[in-house]
């Protein structure tokens, strides 16, 4: 019951927000990068902005203050996180402070794989290597994967999940989010 009530909030959610798919640079499976893709400048802000955040989180709570952004309309307790994610819908809690992240309702898995692992790698590239260790992890309650990053130092964890469901038609639907916890 417990999952079900889950997975019809997150689909909640999903319904409300909207984005767009990243394209994959990496395959993470295999840890190679592609040679036939090079950085953008969108690529490297993006990679800043999640720099910025990792070390905001590996700071604690206090450090994570500059990231509000304006206040969610659907969740008076959360801001938008500031600068955004590309593909996701992100908010900053304003309790926990922990950062939330959704992306749009996606169709098919092989989209949520993508999209999911587009996230995996654009951490990769953005999170300073001797402190942030990434690992796959058991997927829980309603994830069909899911990886984990763990600051060595703080203890700030970021976790990103493919969350599979089933639309009001019957029809599968995959949502990815992604979580940070700061130390």
């Amino acid at each position: 019951m417990k999952g079900k009530i889950l997975l019809a909030a997150l689909w909640l959610v999903g319904c409300v927000v909207v984005s767009g798919i990243v394209v994959v640079s990496q395959d993470v499976g295999s840890g190679h990068r592609r040679a036939d893709i090079h950085p953008s400048n969108e690529t490297n802000q993006g990679n800043n902005a999640l720099r910025s955040l990792a070390l905001a989180l590996s700071s604690g709570k206090e450090a994570m203050r500059p990231f509000r952004g304006s206040r969610s309309e659907n969740d008076p307790d959360k801001d938008r996180l500031n600068p955004p994610i590309a593909g996701m819908d992100c908010y900053l809690d304003r309790i926990a402070t922990y950062v939330s992240c959704f992306s749009s309702l996606i169709h098919t898995e092989e989209e949520a794989v993508t999209l999911f692992t587009s996230l995996i790698d654009e951490l990769q590239a953005a999170l300073p290597s001797d402190r942030w260790r990434g690992m796959q992890k058991d997927p829980g309650t309603a994830s069909i994967r899911s990886y984990t990053y763990d600051d060595q130092r703080s203890n700030a964890r970021i976790d990103i999940d493919i969350i599979a469901g089933t639309g009001p038609s019957g029809q599968s639907i995959y949502m990815v989010s992604s979580f940070g916890w700061p130390h």
